[in-house]
């Protein structure tokens, strides 16, 4: 899994508060399936992203963490069909008056390319922004 990585990265790129307080961002992985054809070992990941983020100070404004959540996801996911249920929920948790602790979940569907190399020892190639996920699936011709 890759994206749990990714979007750190990502986010304490974007956000100061993360690069100052690395140990505030908590992302974990929870949720998951495998969808897989059975006619070769390509599959897809379907999981969630738990992404805990640890008294985050009231006075940043809430959409100084959601925009750039919703920009990574665009970056790395298909974009949704039109009415489609988001894939961002997220929860606060007042802890004092001054912070907050903000729970998002993201579900996301990773592709995961594989194949052998010459000593039969499996090549795993994540493909975060493969948009032929039924492509993927069918059996080799």
């Amino acid at each position: 899994m890759i994206f749990d990585d990714s979007l750190r990265k990502f986010l304490t790129e974007k956000l100061g508060f993360f690069r100052e307080n690395p140990d505030r961002l908590i992302i974990s992985v929870e949720k998951g399936s495998i969808k897989w054809s059975g006619h070769n070992l390509n599959h897809v990941q379907q999981y969630q992203l738990l992404v805990e983020v640890d008294e985050w100070p009231e006075r940043l404004d809430a959409n100084s963490l959601i925009v750039p959540i919703l920009d990574w996801y665009q970056q790395y996911q298909n974009p949704l069909p039109p009415g489609a249920t988001s894939p961002v929920t997220f929860e606060t948790y007042v802890l004092s008056n001054y912070t907050t602790t903000v729970v998002f979940a993201i579900k996301v569907e990773e592709v995961v390319r594989v194949s052998k190399d010459d000593n039969g020892n499996y090549v795993f190639m994540p493909d975060p922004q493969c948009t032929h996920i039924n492509d993927l699936l069918k059996p080799y011709e």
